[in-house]
């Protein structure tokens, strides 16, 4: 497997997604679940290759010992490849994918209340973020998030749109250089990533969040923030929406009819 070392950038965000984890988790199972998140959303993808495990220890804040107990744990799962000596290191080795039924089951067991509350956290992080990001973000910032809405428009699979555009609210926290925002908007983010399941989305609802991703990125790059926030806020607002509507439709559709 070819492997490149993961990026700075990678590794910033894993360290931010600290506190994400469940509540009850062991040290060893926090860091696992780190990881696996960071591999869920797309932080880490197939043939990243970790720092070493000292590096990574120190990075995260926690024993050799711990971190190998964490490691050892993902590849039980198959998630990474770890090879020993001067070259060595652990790679990832696959993204996860979770089922369609895996992923019904928690839209389903998840209350429209609970749908809601994570809509208002996700609209007021949204908004304060690309408001910041307008008066903030540097040209790279700017096209970063240019090129994530053009890979949004370009992906065909479902779950690759899902990421990319998961990928692209964080984006807009970055932009923000607010590094407790990104960390709201990656924990937020891997909450909603186990909501999500793949029932396409009808054409006109995608017509409508790539023109909601341009009008952000026009927005930020023009330094409007009232622009930016409105449209920061209208786009979070109707993914909540469509999420509801798919919990309701599971609800009275049980056995998945449609």
């Amino acid at each position: 497997m070819q492997s490149t070392a993961i990026s700075t950038r990678a590794l910033d965000l894993l360290l931010l997604l600290r506190g994400s984890e469940p509540e009850g988790l062991g040290r060893a199972d926090q860091v696992s679940y780190q990881l696996e998140t960071a591999i869920l959303m797309g932080i880490l993808t197939e043939g990243d290759r970790l720092p070493t495990e000292s590096v990574l220890a120190a990075e995260l804040g926690i024993s050799p010992i711990t971190l190998r107990q964490s490691l050892a744990a993902l590849r039980t799962k198959g998630l990474i490849e770890t090879s020993r000596g001067r070259s060595g290191g652990s790679v990832i080795r696959r993204q996860i994918e979770l089922t369609d039924t895996q992923l019904q089951h928690k839209l389903r067991e998840t209350s429209t209340e609970a749908l809601r509350d994570l809509g208002d956290l996700g609209a007021a992080i949204a908004s304060m973020s690309a408001r910041l990001a307008a008066d903030r973000a540097d040209h790279q910032n700017v096209e970063h998030l240019e090129e994530l809405a053009r890979r949004h428009r370009d992906t065909v699979d479902v779950r690759a749109r899902r990421r990319m555009d998961s990928r692209f609210h964080v984006a807009v926290s970055i932009a923000a250089q607010s590094s407790r925002l990104t960390s709201a908007a990656l924990q937020l983010e891997a909450e909603l990533m186990t909501l999500w399941w793949g029932q396409p989305v009808p054409p006109s609802s995608e017509s409508t969040l790539e023109e909601q991703h341009q009008a952000i990125v026009d927005a930020i790059r023009a330094r409007d923030a009232d622009a930016a926030a409105r449209a920061a806020e209208l786009h979070s607002r109707s993914e909540t929406e469509y999420l509801i509507e798919q919990h309701l439709s599971l609800t009275m559709h049980p056995q998945g009819g449609r």
